[in-house]
Formats: C-alpha cells, structure tokens, sequence
C-alpha cells in the first residue's frame, strides 16, 4: 500500500508525463531512458533525493525547470 509521499510523488509525476507528452511528443518512459545523471543516479533516486529534501512543491519546481529547459532546446533546432 502506498503511503501519503508516494501518492503525491506518483501524482507529480503522472503530471510530469502530461506535459512531456502535450509539450514534447514524448513521454516519461522515453525521458526517463535518455536523461543521464551524475555519479550513476537514475531519475527516480533524483526523484526521491529531491522530494525528500524540498518536498512536493521543490519537486514540482525541479520538474518544470526541466520542461522549459526541453521546451527550450527544442525551440533551438
């Protein structure tokens, strides 16, 4: 069973997904497969390290810092 910061982590995320797939004709499993991390995180660990230290609102932030910075690197093609 899922605790209250899973639901709201699987929530933020789901949201996440939402605008990869309207904004960038992706998804978060095709993200998920080509973003890299430093020193061998996945995106989940990044996920939960930063949920864990700034909480659903520092994690939302973080998420739509990366959907402008997308957004953005599409625009430049």
């Amino acid at each position: 069973m899922l605790n209250i910061n899973e639901i709201v982590k699987t929530k933020i995320l789901n949201d996440f997904d939402q605008r990869l797939q309207s904004d960038l004709n992706t998804d978060l499993y095709s993200f998920i497969a080509t973003v890299k991390l430093d020193d061998g995180d996945t995106f989940h660990d990044a996920v939960d390290t930063i949920f864990a230290r700034d909480g659903a609102r520092g994690l939302r932030e973080f998420l739509d810092g990366l959907i402008s910075m997308l957004e953005e690197f599409k625009d430049q093609k």
